[in-house]
Parts: structure tokens; C-alpha cells; sequence
């Protein structure tokens, strides 16, 4: 029997609580990743849009440093937040779907040791991304067991929210469409609710569709190049999907798949069950990121969680519930490890991690980066300092000198939305060149160049800025205005 819709069950909730409490107790340990900062400082230049992303996160994360100071556990406040809400909708997916108080428990440990955790570390597009896949599929859950088709406004409206952080939320939306219509709901096909949600979402997008529009579409240049990955992206997706899930409690997702398909209670939400795979399968013929669906295991987590507690009610509770919980804390470690600053830096730099994930490695050593890069400023004489511009290879490497430089003269970077910040002034003509060169050969663009440093992050791991260049560059071939397109990346 499920509990009224008003009530979550308070173990659910106590669940979401301590995944915040870990999460905030490691989101300092090594630092900020490069993306973190390029949101903030792209933050601070409010726009409907940027050349990779929709706005919010950016608007979202330059008004967590506002508030709470220029520190990684700043920008990972809502992250967390947004995992722990995650997991309480989870439970309360398993709950509409007929789940026990049990059932909505294991839906809420199951997410907290998942891929949500890894999630709740790092302040990206993803975390808002998945918090809308989970909020849709729970009103769609509602909406085809009989809610008030009211509702569709607010599917409508988190849909809208969503697309201004990032534009997976389409094969959600196609993938519904598909089950709505292979299932047959053609009461929720024809309804004019549904109609207006999809134009409640075209309206609120409608902004940032006009800034890509007037811009040039970059983000359609931005898919390209992700599709130009698209052999090792479709090798992902598997592997992902099984990390993600829960290495331990995979199956439990999976029962939960089958349950959709299969079990005479779970009729209503067969467009659900078809919903997931179709999104899934547009990302793998796109040659999308392998994660840019996975926001639609969550349903299936939450199903799964009444096939594991009928499966418990069998007999031998006490066993099963040793295995799961076996299973849960062994997956929840293997993500934390994986993912999270858990293991001291020195450790860290020893072990296969920093090659085997990349988003933790590239936390480690901005300090020091900073510090080499005012050290090589520093030592110009005075006449070129005044004259200087830091130009680096990546949006990472202009966004840490931001942030946290001191000292140093105006930075610009051709990567990704810092290109559209415009050139450097004319009169700065005394160039420190940060990372590797893009394109690769300067000489078109300076008479000059000598590499004066290397970028050490001291513990030796190997990162996206680990023994790079900082060089000093001089005698501009031509103005910069004239130059700048010449120094476009889009990656």
C-alpha cells in the first residue's frame, strides 16, 4: 500500500540528508575543477546563452561564489542539494508506483550509492540536468496513473527550466512521445494539457534559442565535435550505464526495466518503460555523450525497488537484506572512490585514479598553476608588464587565473564562450602564453616565443595542465582584432 502523495517516509529523507553531509565533507579536498570556474566566471557575464551551454548553471554557480566566497565547497552546495532532492524523488517514483515504505527506502539507498553521488560532487550542467529528467518522470508517473492533467503545466515548466541548462532534456521529451504513442495512451496524445506543456517549454527556451540563433548556433558546432568522438562515446554508454546505476545494485535497475515491460500493476507507465531506451538509443546513432540520458534511470531504480521488496517478502528477509545491503555499501564505496577526493593527495598521485578518471585528476594543482603563472608575470620588466596579456590554451586555465590569480594582467583565452569576450586592447602586445598552443603553430601570430616555465602541480599528476608551457610571446604579426578569429577553439 503506498502512503498519501503529501507524505515522505522520514528514513527517505535522513538518507538525503547524510549524502549531503559526505558530500560536503569531501567537496574542498583537492579542488576546484576547470569547468567549475569557467561557470562562475562565465556567470559573471550574464547572457541567454553561451557557446557550450544554456545559461543557468553559469548564473546558477557565479551566484554561489557571490553569496558564499570563491572556495570549491561554494559551487558545490547545490550540487548536493540537487542529488539529495534527486534521491528523495526516487523514493517518493517508487512510492507512486505502488511501492511499500520499504520499497521507497531501498529506491532511496539505491540513488544515494549510485552515480547521483558522483554527481552531487562536481557543479556541472548535469546536476540540474538530472534533477529535471527525475522531476518529469515523476509528474509523467502521476500523470498516466490519473493525476489532474493540470499537471502537464508543470511538466511544462520544469521541461522549460530545464532546456536553459542544457538541451538533453529532447530525448526525454522525444522518448515519451514514442511510448505515449506505442503505448497506445491516446488519451494523453490528444489531451490539450499535454500540448500546452510542450508549449510552456518552447516558450521559456525560446530566449536561449534566440541567443544560439543570433550567435550562429554554436552549440550545433559544439555537437559536431562531441560527435566527432562518437565511436568512443557509444563504447561508453554500457560501462556507464552499469557504473551509474550501482555496480553492485545494477541488477535491481534492471528488474525494474523488465517490470515496467512485464507486471499487469505496471500497465500505466509502459510509455516510461519505452521512454528510456528510445532516449537512450537517439544519444548512441547521434553520437552523444554516453551520459546525456542517463538521467532516465531513475524511474527504473524506483521500480526496481518494489520488484527487490517482494523479492524480500518471499522469505529469508533477513538474508536478502544482508546481501543488499552488501551490495549497496559496496557500490556507494567503489563510486566514492572512484569519484570523490577521498584518498589523501600523495596516495591519490600514486594510484591508477588520476588515469582512470580525468574529471578528478583535473582538481588537483590550480594553486600551484596560479602560482607559476604570476611568478613568470612577475619577472617581466616593468615596461612589457604594463604592455602584457595572459592568453591560454583553455577556458580552465583563464577561469583559475581569474579566480584566483593576483596580480596578473587582463586574461583572454579563444576557447569556447572567452573567444566571444572579444581580443585583447590593442596596445597590449606583450603576450604569456599559458598550455598548449592552439592552433598549434604560433609563429603566424608572433615573431616570438620562449618557453620561460612548466606547470608542476606538485604531487605529479597527470593532468590536463601538468607539465604545460608558459611562455612569453612578442612582435604581433598583425592587430588583434585582425588576428583574433585565427585564435578561435570550440571543443
Amino acid at each position: 500500500m503506498s502512503d498519501p502523495p503529501a507524505r515522505i517516509w522520514w528514513p527517505v529523507v535522513l538518507v538525503a540528508g547524510l549524502m549531503i553531509v559526505l558530500l560536503l565533507a569531501f567537496s574542498g579536498a583537492y579542488g576546484f575543477h576547470g569547468d567549475e570556474m569557467y561557470f562562475v566566471v562565465a556567470g559573471r557575464h550574464p547572457a541567454f546563452g553561451y557557446v557550450d551551454q544554456p545559461p543557468l548553471t553559469p548564473l546558477l554557480s557565479a551566484a554561489s561564489v557571490a553569496v558564499l566566497g570563491v572556495s570549491p565547497t561554494a559551487v558545490r552546495v547545490l550540487p548536493a542539494v540537487e542529488m539529495a532532492l534527486v534521491v528523495v524523488l526516487i523514493a517518493v517514483i517508487s512510492r507512486d508506483l505502488g511501492g511499500s515504505r520499504r520499497a521507497q527506502l531501498l529506491a532511496a539507498v539505491t540513488a544515494a550509492v549510485s552515480g547521483y553521488l558522483a554527481a552531487g560532487h562536481l557543479d556541472s550542467t548535469t546536476g540540474p540536468d538530472l534533477l529535471a529528467w527525475t522531476l518529469v518522470l515523476w509528474l509523467v508517473v502521476r500523470l498516466l496513473a490519473g493525476a489532474d492533467r493540470r499537471l502537464w503545466l508543470l511538466v511544462g515548466l520544469v521541461a522549460g527550466i530545464g532546456l536553459e541548462n542544457k538541451d538533453t532534456l529532447l530525448f526525454l521529451a522525444a522518448g515519451l512521445a514514442a511510448g505515449l504513442v506505442l503505448a497506445r495512451r491516446w488519451d494523453v496524445v490528444g489531451s490539450v494539457w499535454a500540448w500546452a506543456a510542450a508549449g510552456i517549454a518552447l516558450l521559456l527556451w525560446a530566449p536561449n534559442l534566440v541567443w544560439q540563433a543570433a550567435n550562429g548556433w554554436p552549440q550545433l558546432t559544439m555537437a559536431s565535435r562531441i560527435a566527432g568522438y562518437a565511436a568512443d562515446n557509444r563504447a561508453q554508454v554500457v560501462p556507464l550505464l552499469w557504473l551509474f546505476a550501482g555496480p553492485f545494485l545494477f541488477p535491481l535497475a534492471a528488474a525494474g526495466l523488465v517490470w515496467i515491460f512485464r507486471a499487469k500493476d505496471a500497465a500505466p507507465w509502459r510509455a516510461i518503460g519505452v521512454a528510456g531506451p528510445v532516449a537512450l538509443g537517439l544519444v548512441v546513432v547521434t553520437g552523444g555523450k554516453a551520459y546525456y540520458a542517463i538521467g532516465s534511470v531513475a524511474v527504473f531504480m524506483a521500480a526496481g525497488s518494489i520488484v527487490v521488496d517482494r523479492w524480500l517478502a518471499r522469505g529469508h528477509a533477513r538474508l536478502k537484506g544482508a546481501a543488499f545491503t552488501v551490495a549497496a555499501a559496496a557500490s556507494g564505496a567503489f563510486i566514492a572512490l572512484l569519484t570523490l577526493p577521498v584518498l589523501p593527495g600523495a596516495v591519490y598521485a600514486t594510484s591508477s585514479l588520476p588515469a582512470a578518471i580525468p574529471d578528478t585528476a583535473n582538481q588537483v594543482g590550480w594553486p600551484a598553476f596560479v602560482s607559476t603563472v604570476e611568478g613568470v608575470v612577475a619577472a617581466l620588466p616593468a615596461g612589457e608588464r604594463s604592455r602584457a596579456v595572459v592568453l591560454t590554451n583553455s577556458y580552465s586555465e583563464a577561469s583559475a587565473l581569474v579566480l584566483l590569480g593576483s596580480g596578473l594582467p587582463p586574461i583572454y583565452s579563444g576557447h569556447n564562450s572567452y573567444w566571444t569576450w572579444g581580443p585583447p586592447p590593442a596596445d597590449r602586445t606583450v603576450v604569456v602564453h599559458v598550455g598548449d598552443w592552439r592552433p598549434a603553430d604560433w609563429s603566424g601570430f608572433f615573431a616570438g616565443c620562449h618557453d620561460v616555465a612548466r606547470i608542476h602541480n606538485e604531487l605529479g599528476v597527470p593532468n590536463g595542465e601538468q607539465g604545460k608551457a608558459v611562455s612569453v610571446c612578442t612582435g604581433l604579426r598583425a592587430s588583434w582584432t585582425a588576428m583574433w578569429p585565427g585564435l578561435r577553439t570550440i571543443s
